[in-house]
């Protein structure tokens, strides 16, 4: 029996969410409102089971992108997935939001890039193996081009919305979505998840005083 994977990614200002049998998509679907996130998911979530006929039991895995990305979305979408498959009794798998950017360009060399903020772009290379042929970075926008061309000989195709804005071929794929997730998660073996930030959180704690319920000694 093909598994039935549920999937989100939350790493951009889309969220999504998506169910595959298989290798096919049964239901997606999608919002680009912007810090949503943890109102959105929960209602996309409902839309597909729905659109699907399937109930939550009927699930044999999850799967969340897990970065990098924005620090506050993959929080929303690690969490839920967390929840659900630990409510279920899931295994749930990780995958990088690069990666499944990459994945719309496979069997070729292809650099996914994913808007960092901040004058900065995330950057992550795969080779026509489908392997990763460098470690995800945060570069400046105006060092990426660069950057490429002194780790390869070829020219790569390159993946995401940035792309357009660096003055290359506009991109058939512009965000990574819970179907590409969903996709990679499929015979990968669950693991721990940790999400994959690459640079520091834009969000800094506050320095709190020590808690009037917390021991005394």
């Amino acid at each position: 029996m093909p598994q039935r994977v549920l999937a989100f990614e939350t790493s951009t200002r889309r969220g999504s969410c998506a169910l595959l049998e298989g290798h096919r998509v049964v239901a997606q679907a999608s919002h680009e409102i912007l810090n949503a996130h943890g109102e959105q998911l929960p209602r996309l979530l409902d839309q597909c089971m729905a659109e699907a006929g399937w109930d939550r039991q009927s699930l044999d895995r999850l799967a969340v992108g897990i970065g990098p990305g924005s620090f506050t979305g993959l929080r929303v979408g690690i969490a839920l997935a967390q929840g659900i498959a630990l409510g279920l009794g899931r295994p749930l798998v990780g995958v990088g939001s690069l990666e499944a950017l990459a994945w719309a360009a496979r069997g070729e060399l292809r650099v996914a890039l994913i808007d960092a903020r901040r004058g900065e772009l995330f950057v992550q290379a795969y080779d026509a193996a489908d392997q990763p042929a460098t470690e995800a970075v945060a570069l400046p926008r105006g060092d990426v081009l660069a950057w490429v061309g002194q780790r390869f000989a070829e020219t790569p195709r390159y993946v995401g919305e940035p792309a357009s804005e660096l003055g290359l071929a506009v991109p058939s794929v512009a965000l990574p979505s819970a179907a590409q997730v969903a996709e990679l998660a499929l015979g990968r073996e669950p693991a721990p998840i940790e999400p994959l930030y690459v640079r520091a959180a834009d969000a800094i704690k506050p320095h709190l005083p020590p808690s009037p319920l917390g021991d005394a000694s």
